[in-house]
């Protein structure tokens, strides 16, 4: 334990010195667990793939409408129809590509038209056609939206016709007419987006500081390093920052590292073919990195303090886990709310998630919330240093004993 020899006692209890050698002692641990850098890595590259991944099918699929192909009952019964619908890209399935059979077989939509059709449509009555799919399956959720678009377009064409032979305009069906000015930007159209951006970049912070703070906290126990350091005359709360000054630095070095390789990869899709935008500028990352460092501070004090209360290192990693939902379920919650509280702002890991997101919106800065968040954060993560602190002082935590 080169770390306390050398007179590093000389400075006193809060002596720069014992702290430094500390703080050392643990970063070169650190630095040794190769699952603490995986970790880390892995959260920053996986990020980006996975969202690259995503939108490039998006735009694959919105941008670029390939043909479609359905079983036709009864198509001779409405030719108009189905020429309709196949200069739409609705296909017979018998004309599907070889390479594309097996995936329409499977996905087997049929529309039926009924027997007497076109003995209906004659006498205007109602006509009547069945679609049926399997509406729980995602990859058809767009067909089967689509073919209902474009029979219902069609019926409204016949109908506007029919009142047209009747002397009759069409446009008396449509007694009030709604004139819709949308103020949406491509900027403000991002709200989703951004708000898995967010997400990725916690879930960066806590995966990459979860490996490290189990290390240092349930694995030095079991290494039985832990009692040899409290044996030293050395205050608690200096060895337990020690550890979350490491434990937070993997943290938010992730998160930063994340921020940057999002920014870069959203930069470099054609978001704008799905009608958003992404305002990415160093002023935004200089205030989300701002955002980072307290919320490092707060997750890094918080995985340290459960990891203790742990028996083993294998509990602890169970614990931890639980705790890494967090991040995932916030933003998630915030993007599914219809009404979001104004409160919400002022909340830990949830006001954090709501500024970025409207930073890169390009919306107005909130400072106070800004402000308020950060001292909440700090004031929590204070707090919770304070009683990891003062329960290192129990032999039942130090020993985890039951």
């Amino acid at each position: 334990m080169n770390l306390f020899k050398n007179g590093m006692f000389k400075n006193g209890l809060f002596g720069g010195g014992v702290f430094k050698g500390l703080v050392v002692k643990e970063f070169r641990e650190a630095f040794r667990d190769r699952r603490a850098l995986m970790a880390g890595l892995f959260a920053i590259v996986t990020g980006p793939i996975i969202m690259a991944a995503v939108f490039m099918f998006q735009i694959d699929q919105q941008v670029d409408v390939k043909d479609s192909y359905i079983e036709f009952v009864g198509s001779e019964r409405a030719p108009e129809l189905i020429s309709y619908l196949n200069a739409r890209q609705f296909k017979s399935i018998e004309e599907v590509p070889e390479s594309e059979a097996a995936k329409w077989k499977e996905r087997d939509i049929v529309l039926t038209i009924h027997e007497g059709f076109a003995q209906r449509m004659n006498e205007g009555r109602p006509a009547k056609i069945t679609i049926k799919a399997d509406y729980s399956d995602k990859n058809i959720n767009s067909t089967l939206r689509r073919i209902e678009g474009i029979i219902q377009g069609y019926s409204g064409q016949i109908g506007s016709t029919r009142l047209l032979m009747r002397g009759i305009d069409p446009r008396i069906t449509q007694p009030i007419m709604v004139n819709i000015q949308s103020t949406a930007t491509p900027e403000s159209t991002s709200g989703v987006i951004m708000g898995m951006v967010a997400m990725f970049i916690m879930m960066a912070l806590f995966t990459a500081s979860m490996t490290a703070s189990i290390d240092t906290s349930a694995g030095e126990r079991e290494r039985h390093s832990l009692e040899l350091i409290l044996c030293q005359p050395i205050s608690t709360i200096k060895i337990v920052l020690s550890k979350v000054v490491c434990v937070s630095f993997y943290g938010a070095l992730a998160a930063i590292l994340t921020m940057f390789t999002m920014s870069f990869t959203m930069a470099m899709l054609p978001l704008e073919q799905l009608g958003i935008s992404i305002i990415i500028d160093p002023i935004t990352m200089l205030f989300i990195a701002l955002m980072i460092i307290p919320l490092a501070y707060l997750a890094g004090v918080t995985q340290l303090f459960f990891a203790y209360r742990a028996k083993s290192f294998k509990e602890a990693q169970s614990y931890l886990s639980m705790i890494l939902i967090l991040p995932m379920l916030v933003p998630m919650a915030i993007t599914m709310m219809p009404h979001k509280p104004a409160w919400l702002d002022y909340v830990p890991l949830a006001g954090q998630n709501i500024i970025m997101g409207d930073l890169y919106k390009g919306e107005s800065f909130d400072v106070s919330a800004f402000a308020f968040t950060t001292f909440s954060t700090l004031a929590l993560a204070i707090a919770i240093t304070l009683l990891l602190a003062k329960s290192l002082r129990s032999e039942k935590v130090v020993l985890g004993l039951s």
